[in-house]
């Protein structure tokens, strides 16, 4: 369901399609998966081929955040489409996150 590429000290995942109720929880199963067996490693999550996200695709990435800073580790977000990030920017979340334009700059900021 989820590609994911080592990077550093950092874990990529690649996000796709819709980001709605109906893949939400599968999702969320995917990222603490990840945070629970990398139990070093930041999250990047590479928002290129996300086409459309709900306010469940929005909690998902909340609560992923809220786990990884308990555990002082960083979630960033990279090649959000403008439709994605008028999401963020409406929900008033846009400066919650770490929010880079490409995937480089995301693994350059670890």
């Amino acid at each position: 369901m989820i590609k994911t590429k080592q990077a550093g000290n950092s874990i990529i995942v690649y996000l796709k399609g819709r980001l709605d109720v109906h893949l939400s929880a599968e999702i969320e199963k995917e990222l603490n998966k990840l945070i629970d067996e990398n139990t070093k490693a930041d999250l990047i999550i590479n928002m290129r081929e996300v086409e459309y996200m709900s306010s469940s695709g929005l909690r998902i990435l909340v609560a992923a955040m809220r786990i990884l800073k308990e555990k002082d580790r960083s979630l960033r977000l990279c090649a959000l489409n403008s439709a994605v990030r008028k999401v963020f920017e409406v929900v008033e979340l846009i400066d919650m996150f770490e929010v880079y334009d490409t995937e480089e700059e995301a693994v350059q900021a670890s």
